[in-house]
């Protein structure tokens, strides 16, 4: 890694840099709840095809690619802003601005306009990201990552409750003209603090020696470690997040319908993945990643046994439905802190943003890929079948992680190991 610690950097207590990160993450991930929970909902109640529904899977797109342009993002910057105030709050007026462009075309009479304008805040949210994750790895001791990505995770459900959830709660009242003008105040909102603050600086420095060095994508894959953590990050969640994804449809194959699902995601799934969420960062700050990563994958193969055995029924209880998608939440969770937080001991350094970039592309890119796969598998075999493939899927990921981690130690000296202990501790 070529950058080493400058010490504690003023003004960086362990509140102020959590405040700072929940109102980045919120920012973002309040629109996008309302994106991607709320607008398939909406297009629906206004008669939209599937095929217009089912194109909304385009806007992940700038998510899942984000890396192209990521040292780009982490090279240019005005240095009377700062490297990473440069692009953050920039962005984020941005964002505000294309939701008060959008709250003139509505979906259901200028959906083409929309769906563009829409693509274009994605693209502006995923910069964004670069930038922000850039800035977390950047200011967080090694002891505090976990906190940090318990932040980031936890954003991701609030956004989902207040953006997908209350405002669809909201729409029927206020219409969507409304709705668009009051996420582009919360946006313009939450940047605030970033726009207000002065850039704390990186705890990582470069040695003038190392100021030549080579940096970008293909510099980082280099450092030694990254590569194998490449399979640790991805085997054991890939088939993890198809087993999240494809429960949704089986649960209204028995019987539960659209309203209840969601009344069941708002006052209980939610609710659990937030708070296993939070629950995560403690566990990961006590136990260290492969010990919390064993209990991941035994929980998923577990649930994935269970979600056999009620397949085969022609109806499911509403409590049943409950208790299944909270532990669902509860482990997308605990599994996006545990990856955030190796990928942020993997990228500390001059070229963060984009290594965290990279890594956060790949560890979703998977996922989207495969599940399209995994759906017209189970349209040929049933549920059944697919959940028992997936559990033992998720078996075998989580052995190949093991390998790799092993693997790794064996080939770098300890290197894989060294980047896994990211807790003070020392928990690997």
């Amino acid at each position: 890694m070529s950058a080493t610690r400058s010490g504690p950097a003023p003004g960086g207590s362990l509140s102020h840099k959590m405040l700072l990160l929940a109102s980045m993450y919120l920012c973002q991930a309040i629109p996008m709840g309302y994106v991607f929970g709320c607008m398939p909902v909406i297009m629906r109640q206004n008669h939209m095809s599937l095929a217009s529904i089912g194109g909304l899977f385009v806007l992940h797109l700038p998510w899942a690619f984000k890396f192209i342009h990521a040292s780009w993002v982490d090279s240019h910057y005005l240095p009377a802003l700062g490297r990473r105030r440069s692009w953050i709050f920039p962005l984020q007026w941005v964002g505000a601005c294309l939701l008060l462009v959008a709250a003139h075309m509505p979906p259901e009479t200028d959906f083409t306009a929309m769906f563009v304008v829409l693509l274009l805040l994605n693209m502006v949210m995923a910069t964004n990201d670069i930038a922000v994750d850039g800035y977390a790895t950047d200011i967080l001791e090694p002891h505090e990552r976990s906190w940090g990505n318990t932040v980031q995770a936890g954003a991701r459900y609030v956004g989902m409750m207040l953006g997908g959830g209350l405002m669809l709660v909201l729409h029927d009242s206020f219409g969507w003209q409304t709705l668009c003008h009051i996420l582009a105040a919360t946006v313009f909102g939450l940047s605030l603090p970033v726009f207000l603050h002065r850039e704390i600086p990186s705890l990582y420095e470069r040695h003038d020696s190392q100021k030549h060095e080579r940096t970008g994508l293909r510099a980082f894959v280099r450092r030694p470690g990254v590569l194998w953590l490449l399979p640790v990050l991805i085997g054991p969640t890939a088939f993890a997040f198809s087993s999240f994804q494809m429960r949704m449809p089986l649960f209204v194959d028995l019987g539960m319908t659209g309203p209840v699902m969601g009344k069941l995601m708002m006052r209980f799934a939610y609710p659990a993945g937030l708070a296993g969420t939070i629950a995560s960062g403690w566990l990961l700050h006590r136990f260290g990643p492969r010990l919390f990563l064993r209990v991941f994958c035994l929980t998923v193969a577990g649930l994935a046994a269970y979600t056999v055995l009620i397949a085969g029924a022609h109806s499911i209880a509403p409590w049943k439905t409950a208790l299944v998608l909270s532990l669902d939440n509860i482990l997308m969770g605990g599994i996006n802190v545990w990856g955030f937080t190796l990928m942020m001991r993997a990228c500390a350094g001059h070229d963060s943003g984009t290594g965290f970039a990279l890594l956060s592309s790949l560890f979703i890119l998977v996922p989207l890929a495969t599940a399209p796969l995994f759906g017209m598998v189970g349209d040929t075999i049933g549920f059944e079948a697919l959940y028992l493939l997936l559990g033992l899927l998720s078996l075998a990921g989580f052995a190949l992680a093991e390998w790799a981690m092993r693997r790794g130690d064996s080939q770098h000296g300890l290197g894989l190991s060294r980047m896994l202990r990211f807790v003070s501790g020392g928990n690997v």
